[in-house]
């Protein structure tokens, strides 16, 4: 996997994106399943993971729509 300028991701950096990718998922797909306790912090860790794809030059898009 590969960032937007060509750089190679470590096999920890790659985990760290499907993390990123999975919760993202997770809250657009399936935020009416989740308690208010379980939603509110899946947005809290959602907005630290896309710190980390910011910092990785991974395009993370916004996520303001989820309320991070």
């Amino acid at each position: 996997m590969q960032n937007i300028d060509g750089s190679e991701l470590t096999e920890g950096q790659r985990k760290i994106v499907d993390a990123y990718r999975l919760l993202n998922n997770v809250l657009m797909g399936h935020r009416d399943e989740l308690a208010p306790y379980e939603e509110r912090n899946a947005i809290k860790a959602l907005a630290s993971l896309w710190q980390v794809m910011n910092g990785l030059d991974m395009d993370p898009g916004q996520v303001y729509e989820l309320g991070a």
